[in-house]
């Protein structure tokens, strides 16, 4: 766990508001408000590290934090889900250590309550359906578990984009001239901008990485024509189980594998099935 904190890093927008924190006179503020971030992310980290991820780095923002780990999708979906509520639960035992201290000469009453404005906050923000917080990674875990792969990303992006929108037009309209507000909402539509723009790398991470599983065997059957591409039946790929492909028009059936190796070694994925079946027929037998 020590060697994790070698992978610390700090957004610029944590400097930001620090700087205007130290500014303005509100430095003891900043002091707790960072306290309980890092908290939050050491969770994260923690119950990450008990799963054996593969943890880059852990970027540390002024409402919590982004953990980039080397996993790309292929954890089972329970896992994900407990690092991702990991960060959130550590804001519960926190509270009750300040009421605790309570009873020590060291805590007021108005440290406990700017300490316990902060945790709930925190935990109440993180807690929103919106990527790239714990709540939307809560959620993505909830449409890996219902969906396939790729319309799991396509759904998430579309519901946190709306509860995004609605949930700044709510706030802006109440107050218009809140500045975090306004900075907050600047991070996230970036944010949320270099998502849409990433999804087709990050479903190929998640295909790539599917390539290298050995684990599991097929429970699924998925009905598709050979005029179709490996790419499009690499849509239809659940998280949670693998699968195998029926074809229409000859009834032969292809392993998972097939298609994922077709896309991911053979770089044949626009490619039709029935050209890359035909094409596997025309190769010489060798023993």
């Amino acid at each position: 766990m020590i060697n994790q904190f070698k992978l610390i890093r700090f957004h610029p927008l944590f400097w930001l508001v620090a700087a205007t924190a130290v500014f303005t006179g509100f430095f003891y503020e900043l002091l707790l408000l960072f306290l309980i971030v890092f908290l939050h992310e050491l969770g994260h980290a923690a119950v990450a590290l008990h799963y054996n991820w593969r943890i880059k780095k852990i970027e540390l923002l002024p409402f919590g934090g982004v953990m980039e780990t080397a996993e790309h999708g292929n954890r089972p979906v329970r896992e994900e889900a407990m690092v991702a509520a990991a960060g959130p639960i550590v804001h519960l035992p926190l509270i009750a250590i300040s009421f605790l201290l309570l009873k020590t000469p060291y805590w007021h009453e108005a440290d406990h309550a700017l300490f316990l404005h902060y945790n709930l906050t925190l935990f109440c923000f993180n807690l929103l359906p919106v990527w790239p917080l714990d709540g939307g990674k809560l959620l993505f875990c909830w449409f890996t578990s219902r969906f396939p792969y790729y319309q799991a990303q396509k759904r998430m992006w579309k519901t946190s984009c709306l509860l995004l929108c609605s949930i700044a037009a709510l706030f802006l309209w109440s107050f218009p001239l809140h500045l975090q507000a306004w900075v907050l909402l600047i991070f996230f539509i970036t944010v949320h901008y270099t998502e849409w723009k990433q999804q087709p790398y990050s479903f190929f991470r998640f295909l790539l990485e599917r390539t290298n599983e050995n684990s599991g065997y097929s429970s699924v059957i998925e009905k598709i024509s050979w005029h179709e591409r490996p790419m499009d039946a690499a849509k239809t790929i659940c998280k949670k189980e693998k699968c195998q492909f029926y074809i229409l028009e000859n009834g032969q059936t292809l392993p998972e594998s097939y298609i994922l190796e077709a896309i991911t070694m053979k770089r044949m994925g626009m490619v039709k099935i029935r050209d890359l079946l035909l094409e596997d027929e025309r190769k010489p037998f060798v023993k």
